[in-house]
């Protein structure tokens, strides 16, 4: 593996993850949360996105809902239509032609079993949305969704999710603790993926799992053994203590990673001027602090790149992934040269400081954490309230990030005439104009 010019080891799993549209130019504004679309304008999104991929040296891309949506039919096969297996199928052979790893969305014994339990209601043992772990039957069905998705599609591994809906309850299962029954689910299917689908990737993304108690480490470390990358999404390991982090990273045998920082959700529903969040700052100092701790993996989060806020901030998260050696204010400034055409180091820094006065004026109210900003409410089929104005900040903070907001709307004003990507600029004077409607009516 070529280094950086930093000499820094690069982060050795980038990927890129979300929901199928995510990452969608235009909202689905009247579709059920999550939204399953997939025609001409998304693949044309995609096309679009591994081009930069390519540039950003991101590697995977981990896509949720190419198969399904909520529900595995009781027949698995009949899940894909022939007229989506085409589109799914372009999809992959065109991220593979930019050398990108397509790595599919796996729900573990939970999420996308609902027809499944509805039919086998003995396999549902105090978790209507989780079969339970100590049922060879539900074995079967996790086996034959696994045969599925490696035989439908030619995908390159999966990314496998037990815990975001809970775990079975019942008395056979509940006398493992929660790391250790996840675990345990997850080595049965990573053991059985390497021995009839080899040389495949495979990783857990630990939605729902919590990594804070040191007594859990032995069942991480025995998973470690059996998956290419962990990801504690939350970064739970440093919940009560940040010491446990390094700790844990030293003792397993996989590469370990988190989401990357605090990730702006991409609101299905909304236009997509209508927020502007940058994560800049946040990020950086996220990625930067977790590769010197050892971290060399990561699922960053689908961005809405046709939102100026999110689309810098996955340029510079990219850039650290790839390069974690050169300090994230450098790929920002080198971010802006790329995206905005600005050839002066004082226009290009006036634009940077902006970019950072805008971040600031919203994550100063909120802890430092890692993890999600729901925009609207996830689970809906119309556009919703913003509820990360309501959720997080209260009537005197919301008050207060109008104001802030407003001194970084002065600092795009006062830049434009400078900036020859003017059309960028009007977007964000636009959107911070749209965020103040939302902050006067929260």
């Amino acid at each position: 593996m070529a280094l950086p010019a930093t000499g820094a080891e690069p982060y050795r799993y980038r990927g890129y993850l979300g929901w199928i549209t995510d990452l969608a130019t235009q909202p689905d504004t009247n579709a059920d949360w999550p939204s399953m679309r997939l025609d001409a304008a998304l693949l044309k999104d995609y096309r679009d996105t591994f081009r930069l991929m390519k540039e950003w040296q991101l590697k995977e891309l981990c896509v949720w809902g190419l198969y399904v949506s909520r529900s595995w039919p009781l027949d698995i096969q009949s899940s894909v239509t022939p007229e989506r297996g085409k589109l799914v199928a372009k999809l992959i052979d065109e991220a593979h032609d930019q050398g990108i790893r397509v790595v599919s969305g796996l729900g573990i014994y939970s999420w996308g079993f609902d027809q499944i339990l509805k039919a086998n209601p003995h396999l549902m043992k105090g978790n209507k949305s989780a079969m339970c772990g100590s049922e060879d039957a539900s074995w079967e069905w996790m086996r034959k969704v696994i045969d599925y998705v490696f035989t439908r599609f030619p995908i390159d591994g999966v990314s496998m999710q037990s815990a975001d809906q809970g775990r079975c309850p019942c008395d056979k299962c509940k006398r493992f603790t929660e790391t250790e029954y996840h675990a345990r689910l997850n080595i049965r299917c990573a053991e059985y993926i390497h021995s009839k689908y080899p040389r495949k990737l495979v990783a857990v993304s630990g939605w729902g799992m919590r990594f804070h108690d040191p007594s859990s480490l032995p069942h991480i470390v025995e998973l470690s053994k059996h998956i290419d990358y962990l990801i504690d999404v939350r970064d739970s390991s440093r919940q009560n203590d940040a010491a446990l982090r390094r700790r844990v990273i030293e003792s397993l045998q996989c590469s370990f990673g988190t989401l990357g920082g605090p990730q702006v959700e991409p609101p299905q529903h909304w236009a997509r001027d209508r927020w502007f969040l940058p994560t800049i700052r946040s990020v950086g100092d996220h990625l930067t602090e977790l590769h010197a701790e050892g971290g060399r993996a990561c699922e960053w989060f689908y961005h809405i790149l046709a939102n100026p806020g999110d689309e810098i901030s996955t340029w510079v998260a990219a850039k650290v992934l790839a390069d974690p050696g050169t300090p994230w204010r450098k790929h920002l400034q080198t971010s802006i040269e790329r995206i905005y055409r600005v050839s002066k180091a004082d226009h290009r820094d006036a634009l940077a400081e902006a970019f950072l006065a805008a971040e600031d004026a919203y994550v100063r109210h909120i802890p430092k954490f890692c993890g999600t900003i729901s925009m609207e409410p996830l689970v809906s089929n119309k556009p919703g309230p913003a509820v990360y104005l309501t959720r997080r900040l209260n009537p005197e903070q919301r008050a207060q990030y109008g104001q802030d907001l407003e001194k970084a709307r002065k600092q795009f004003e006062k830049i434009l005439p400078d900036i020859p990507e003017k059309n960028r600029l009007r977007f964000i004077l636009r959107a911070i104009d749209n965020v103040q409607k939302d902050i006067a009516q929260a």
